[in-house]
């Protein structure tokens, strides 16, 4: 009885939290932006935006039940377990509540597993994140050596510190693959202080399994990276290359700045202001496509899963 009540009461606090965090963003309070946000001008980019969420959450659940289902676990109970890890993980530093939520609700003897399962299907999600981020990077740099580009106003940047930055991301993302090779090395690796802080990724899973974790996550990248550019399209936002670039930048930012996932907002809307370098009419459109994509695809999520833990009285 206890154990419940105390699961009631943590679960009405962090949906408490995040409503409270949602109702005090500018956006309700600012005329001009609430007008501009209850007038997109595509329709159909904004359908597109919205259909991306089950897509995306069906995605996040495949991952999980593709590593963590026995043979009496059914599907929708690990889409529970990735709802309920979105409730937690949006008010926990670095969505650490996340793995929290979905390990303690797995039974007690795999938890262990479902520990390395979340550290897997998380290693392959921010593999991509590395990525794509960093061939955007490349490409963003390159353009702005000779000049070129809005975000550098007309001024070359060196070369040398541009080919400097660009080799720090191909290395991060090399290493960042890498990873659970040298994790499962012996103990006399040269890499061992840093393999030991990622021993989540010392599994006996397949090769095939990892392969697995590493497709479905580029898909899931694809497909939130896509619902980020039919937002900015859905309020009038022209959809071109740099658009994509600067999400995926955005995203690579988000990842690197550690901070709560209520937080994130602000992360993402500076990011996304500093790589368009907008003009002044396109600034707000900007911001609430930006503020778009984190309430469908983070809080009503995250309400979701809160809600299905105040009312299901079958699992502690």
């Amino acid at each position: 009885m206890l154990q419940k009540l105390a699961r009631w009461l943590i679960t009405a606090v962090a949906m408490a939290y995040v409503a409270w965090t949602l109702m005090e963003h500018e956006m309700w309070h600012n005329t001009e932006a609430f007008q501009v946000l209850c007038d997109p001008v595509n329709p159909l980019f904004l359908w597109l935006f919205i259909l991306g969420m089950p897509l995306n959450l069906g995605l996040e659940a495949a991952k999980w039940h593709a590593l963590t289902a026995s043979d009496r676990k059914s599907w929708f109970r690990s889409l529970r377990e990735v709802l309920t890890g979105l409730t937690f993980g949006l008010v926990t530093p670095n969505r650490t509540g996340d793995a929290v939520a979905r390990v303690a609700m797995l039974p007690a003897h795999a938890r262990a597993d479902g520990a390395r399962a979340w550290a897997v299907g998380a290693w392959a999600q921010a593999g991509w994140t590395w990525t794509i981020g960093t061939i955007s990077a490349f490409a963003v740099l390159a353009n702005t050596t000779m000049g070129n580009g809005n975000w550098s106003h007309g001024h070359q940047l060196p070369l040398v510190a541009c080919m400097l930055g660009c080799m720090a991301l191909v290395i991060a993302a090399a290493v960042w693959w890498r990873l659970p090779r040298w994790v499962a090395k012996e103990k006399g690796h040269r890499l061992r202080r840093l393999t030991d802080r990622f021993q989540g990724l010392k599994t006996p899973l397949s090769g095939l399994q990892m392969n697995r974790q590493v497709i479905l996550s580029g898909i899931r990248f694809a497909v939130f990276t896509g619902q980020f550019a039919c937002a900015l399209g859905a309020w009038g936002i022209e959809v071109d290359g740099s658009i994509w670039t600067a999400i995926a930048l955005v995203y690579l930012g988000n990842m690197v700045v550690p901070t709560a996932a209520l937080a994130e907002l602000g992360v993402r809307e500076a990011l996304i202001i500093a790589w368009l370098q907008p003009e002044p009419e396109w600034t707000v459109p900007i911001l609430i496509a930006t503020f778009a994509v984190w309430l469908v695809n983070l809080c009503i999520p995250a309400f979701i899963g809160g809600g299905i833990q105040l009312i299901d009285r079958r699992h502690v």
